[in-house]
C-alpha cells in the first residue's frame, strides 16, 4: 500500500509539472530571481496558453557593489541617487528578460519595496516605516516602471510589512492564479526568506486553495527531495540563458557569473501547504 501511494505521488507530481494547473504567479525578491527560479515555469505556462504574472518585490537597489559599478565610483562614495539609478537599471533588465520569455508587459509588476530590508520590515511592529539606508527611501517607487501601489492607489505605500502583504493579496485576488511560486524560506538570503513569509501571509488572506511552490536560489537545497522537477527543453535552456544574460548588462564584473552559477537543465520546486 505504501509503495502504491508513493508511486501515485510521483506520477501526479510529474504530470503536474508537465502541464500547469492554470494561471501562474511568480513572486521574485529581486530582478533576476524570476529567471533564475522560474524561467522554465514561465515558458511552460505561456506555451500552454495560460497566463503568467511576475511580481518583483524590490528593484535590487540595495546592492552597493553593483551600484558602485554602475556609477563608476567606490562604494564609499555612493549617493542615494546612484543606488536608485542602479535599481532602475535592474528594473530594465527584468523588463528585457521577461519580454524575451514572452511575458506581456502588463504581466510584469514591480512593488518597489526595500532591497535588503524585507526581513527587517517583517520583524518590525509596523508603527514606523523602514528606511533603506542606501536609497534613503521609506516608501515604494519606480523609475522604469511605476510601483504597483502608486499605479493602483495613486500614492506610494510605506515600507511596512502590512503594505507588502496587502499589495500581494490584491494582486492574488485580481489575477486568481492556480499556482504560486516564491523563493524558499531556507534560502540563505534574508530577502528570499522573507519573500516566502510575505507570500504565505497574503495567500492565507485570500484563502488560496491552489498549489504553492518554492525554489532555492542561494545556499543548499532542502534535504528532502523536491516535489517537482521541470526539465528544460534545449530551446527553453537557451532562452533562459539569454534571459540571464539580459540581467548582466552594464553590471560587469558583479553579475558575470549569473549564467555559470544559475543556469541548470532543470528547475526544482518544493510544495508547501498554506500554513
Amino acid at each position: 500500500m505504501m509503495l502504491l501511494r508513493l508511486l501515485c505521488f510521483f506520477l501526479t507530481a510529474s504530470l503536474a509539472i508537465a502541464e500547469p494547473a492554470g494561471d501562474v504567479l511568480v513572486i521574485a525578491p529581486h530582478p533576476d530571481d524570476e529567471v533564475i527560479g522560474c524561467a522554465g515555469v514561465i515558458l511552460r505556462t505561456l506555451a500552454a496558453k495560460k497566463r503568467a504574472t511576475v511580481v518583483i518585490l524590490t528593484h535590487g537597489d540595495g546592492y552597493a557593489a553593483l551600484a558602485a559599478v554602475v556609477a563608476k565610483k567606490e562604494p564609499t562614495q555612493l549617493t542615494p541617487e546612484d543606488c536608485i539609478r542602479a535599481g532602475a537599471l535592474r528594473q530594465s533588465h527584468a523588463v528585457n528578460a521577461t519580454r524575451r520569455l514572452g511575458l506581456p508587459r502588463g504581466d510584469l509588476i514591480f512593488l518597489g519595496y526595500p532591497d535588503g530590508g524585507l526581513e527587517k520590515m517583517w520583524q518590525m511592529d509596523g508603527s514606523t516605516a523602514y528606511r533603506q539606508m542606501l536609497t534613503q527611501k521609506r516608501e515604494t517607487y519606480g523609475l522604469v516602471e511605476r510601483d504597483y501601489h502608486s499605479l493602483a492607489h495613486a500614492r506610494p505605500a510605506p515600507y511596512v510589512k502590512a503594505s507588502v502583504v496587502a499589495d500581494l493579496a490584491e494582486i492574488l485576488r485580481a489575477r486568481k492564479p492556480q499556482e504560486v511560486y516564491v523563493s524558499h524560506e531556507s534560502d540563505t538570503h534574508a530577502d528570499h526568506r522573507a519573500a516566502f513569509w510575505y507570500a504565505c501571509e497574503a495567500l492565507r488572506a485570500v484563502k488560496f486553495d491552489g498549489r504553492f511552490l518554492s525554489f532555492v536560489v542561494h545556499g543548499a537545497p532542502p534535504p528532502r527531495e523536491p516535489h517537482f522537477r521541470l526539465k528544460l527543453t534545449p530551446q527553453s535552456y537557451e532562452t533562459k540563458k539569454a534571459a540571464l544574460l539580459d540581467h548582466t548588462q552594464g553590471t560587469s564584473p558583479i553579475h558575470d557569473s549569473l549564467v555559470r552559477t544559475y543556469l541548470k537543465h532543470e528547475e526544482l520546486f518544493w510544495q508547501f501547504p498554506i500554513r
